[in-house]
């Protein structure tokens, strides 16, 4: 005889329900896990997008409402918070600096402080320059939507800098690019031959004696009268054919050893020089004078640091003027540079007593052949 065993179905349900209890709270634990942490990831995402996207905003070069982009502290503001879905921050810190040292430590910028957590926006014009950078810090607390464990809220931060343009070189030019003299052959003028009139005749009168019976004579007048009168005009006009001048330039070459090369950039008491040697054998003629220089903070004073650009001397060729700017294309001045070795001075108006390594100087030829050649003192 058989014997068979069998377990009841009621009670494989109770064992499924049983284990079923004993699982789900290692499941739920581990889908909050989840949970929480592609939050925490998405809070880091939109703090880290939110500082790169508003320092771009503000590293824009040009001005929208008269107002520089990195001036623009609302603005810059405005665009960090698009990227704040579904949470907020809680501080958007703008400062600036003007670079970083070899040890990583900030370069500040005069009377501006470059740590990320203290906010000095706007700033100035006259303090910053080209290559100077916008630092954007923004922060916001992280914490779990259910405290099933003592964490504490975590803050999290992202700071992203980048360099902005305050000014940008264009070179250009619109001298012409050749020319020729006028030729010292005279304008046509036509030859006229006056015209010719033959003289008139006058009338001729003769008397004639008729003898008669009377002692009265008796005169009789005879008049012969020819007139002839004749007019003959010629007018001829004689034009001598004249080549006309053509336009004609001598192309001639900045390069090589006929061209032109410069020597170093040297600053001495409150002087900048530069000297130029033309090799090309002709006198040259500049399209554009650049200069960048530490106008905020090349003087040693406790009152006035900045450096203001007074005058220039080239060749016996003066510029005067007033200029206080990170970097400048000289206005209205066009000088000449002779044959050989000459010597450009940028005079400012107190000693320049700290080169932060900016300084440039830049003179773009017009002349055919070197239209726009930079003769560059950072080359």
């Amino acid at each position: 005889m058989k014997l068979s065993f069998f377990k009841s179905p009621k009670t494989n349900r109770a064992q499924s329900v049983v284990e079923f209890m004993l699982a789900l709270p290692v499941l739920l634990m581990l889908i909050y896990g989840i949970i929480e942490v592609g939050r925490l990831i998405f809070i880091f995402s939109s703090v880290a997008n939110a500082s790169r996207q508003a320092a771009r905003y503000g590293a824009a070069s040009g001005e929208i409402n008269d107002v520089a982009f990195y001036q623009d502290c609302e603005g810059i503001r405005a665009v960090a918070n698009q990227s704040a879905f579904i949470i907020t921050f809680d501080k958007i810190n703008i400062t600036y600096d003007r670079g970083i040292n070899p040890d990583g430590t900030p370069i500040p910028i005069s009377g501006v402080d470059p740590d990320p957590n203290v906010d000095t926006c706007p700033i100035e014009d006259f303090t910053v320059r080209n290559g100077d950078r916008i630092i954007v810090q923004v922060s916001t607390t992280y914490e779990p939507i259910l405290t099933l464990l003592p964490i504490d809220p975590l803050e999290v931060v992202s700071a992203s800098a980048r360099s902005f343009l305050i000014s940008i070189p264009i070179v250009g030019n619109a001298l012409p690019t050749g020319f020729a003299a006028e030729t010292a052959t005279p304008s046509p003028v036509p030859t006229v031959i006056p015209p010719t009139r033959p003289p008139t005749i006058a009338p001729t009168f003769t008397a004639t004696y008729i003898p008669t019976s009377i002692s009265i004579p008796n005169v009789t007048l005879a008049a012969t009268k020819t007139l002839e009168a004749t007019f003959t005009a010629t007018n001829t006009a004689r034009v001598s054919p004249t080549a006309m001048p053509s336009a004609t330039a001598t192309q001639i070459s900045c390069t090589g050893l006929t061209g032109v090369s410069h020597g170093p950039l040297v600053i001495d008491n409150n002087v900048m020089r530069m000297s130029i040697n033309n090799q090309t054998g002709h006198t040259l003629t500049t399209a554009q004078i650049y200069l960048e220089w530490n106008h905020d903070t090349g003087h040693i004073s406790d009152n006035d640091r900045g450096l203001r650009l007074r005058q220039i001397m080239f060749d016996s060729q003066v510029w005067n003027g007033d200029l206080q700017s990170p970097s400048i294309y000289i206005p209205a001045y066009y000088p000449r540079i002779p044959q050989g070795e000459s010597i450009i001075q940028f005079i400012f108006h107190q000693s320049y007593d700290i080169a932060d390594g900016t300084e440039r100087i830049i003179v773009s030829i017009s002349n055919p052949g070197c239209t726009n050649y930079p003769v560059d003192s950072s080359h």
